[in-house]
């Protein structure tokens, strides 16, 4: 069995127009070989081999995240590179998404395809009903 996780792409990543789309694709990655052991572990031939390209673009790709601070890399004993996931959100410097924070009024109906359908199906009756009145 192949083991299989989510790749995560953060508001924040997506939206940040100084990264190029090649670098918010590989934050993906990353995210997505975190979740095993809390870092990632691949090295710059593992994405070379998985995107199809070169190891110099693979360094730039990790220097704009890194300088970016989406992601600390560490290497360990001078041999091992273990890449993390920053806590960027928390830092909200105004990039990203926030939630609303008061409860939606449970008196508004959504704006769904069936309300819509509803909404215009008793629209229409009215206009119905006033045009036979005319009559």
């Amino acid at each position: 069995m192949k083991i299989s996780y989510y790749a995560v792409i953060p508001a924040y990543i997506r939206y940040d127009k100084d990264l190029s789309p090649n670098a918010k694709l590989l934050f993906g990655e990353i995210t997505a070989l975190c979740n095993e052991k809390g870092y990632c572990w691949a090295t710059n031939n593992y994405f070379c081999d998985l995107y199809g390209v070169s190891e110099r673009t693979i360094q730039r790709l990790l220097i704009q995240l890194n300088e970016k601070k989406y992601i600390s890399i560490e290497l360990e004993n001078n041999r091992q590179r273990k890449i993390y996931l920053t806590d960027y959100p928390d830092k909200n410097d105004g990039v990203g998404v926030t939630k609303m924070s008061y409860p939606r009024d449970k008196n508004v109906a959504l704006n769904n395809t069936k309300n819509n359908k509803e909404n215009k199906k008793e629209e229409l009756e009215e206009i119905i009903e006033y045009d036979w009145l005319n009559n």
